[in-house]
């Protein structure tokens, strides 16, 4: 009897510690779950002109030369200028395509990849020479909307771990192409790999020196 008794006991604890050990899933990794994001922005200047002629102050002059380099450093395809066909433009619109043309050509860029087109305004109304291009942005996450951050049962962290890091890392990256895909391998140092071939084949050690400035050493 007290065998049959005992051997319920365990059966009960058994199917008790069954029931409590329920399976629980794993938290994808913080890069996953909060990945950043590049999608395509269009990067765009306006300068407004006056019929008559075009006057651009050292400020708009600067501001146009930063926006240019900006093309320069991350621009992907043509640079676009687009002038007004039914507004009050005149030669201020020319004169407009020309300023960016020539500090495109003190920059080193190709005056070419210039696309020119027109797009249609009110008549009449003053509208500007709208200058654009194509790049690649880093989207960060949205961590406004913070989970429950005291809700880690099963020592899995909540939803928004890591979110205000890979925010950062969105806001620091300054070319996203580094995102999608590898830089391109460079030339390969043809002189120092001769010099390990030549170590290597005399059975000399490969390693570079190392400068005794650079030692660590603890008394």
């Amino acid at each position: 009897m007290k065998k049959t008794l005992f051997t319920a006991c365990l059966l009960t604890v058994a199917l008790g510690l069954t029931a409590c050990a329920t399976p629980s899933i794993t938290s994808k990794p913080t890069h996953l779950r909060n990945a950043v994001q590049v999608a395509e922005s269009i990067e765009r200047l306006e300068l407004y002109s006056r019929p008559n002629g075009m006057e651009l102050s050292a400020r708009d002059k600067m501001a146009v030369a930063q926006f240019l380099d900006g093309y320069a450093r991350s621009g992907d395809g043509p640079i676009y200028i687009n002038r007004p066909s039914n507004a009050m433009s005149g030669m201020g619109t020319r004169q407009a395509e020309n300023v960016v043309r020539g500090l495109m050509a003190q920059g080193g860029m190709n005056p070419s990849s210039v696309q020119t087109g027109q797009y249609n305004s009110k008549p009449g109304s003053p509208a500007p020479v709208v200058v654009s291009y194509r790049t690649l942005r880093a989207i960060p996450q949205d961590c406004r909307q913070l989970d429950n951050l005291t809700n880690t049962y099963s020592n899995q962290p909540h939803t928004n771990f890591g979110c205000f890091q890979s925010a950062n890392l969105a806001a620091m990256i300054t070319d996203p192409r580094q995102l999608l895909e590898p830089y391109a391998a460079g030339q390969p140092n043809a002189q120092r790999r001769q010099v390990v071939y030549d170590k290597y084949i005399e059975g000399a050690t490969t390693a570079a020196a190392i400068n005794t400035d650079q030692r660590v050493e603890q008394d």
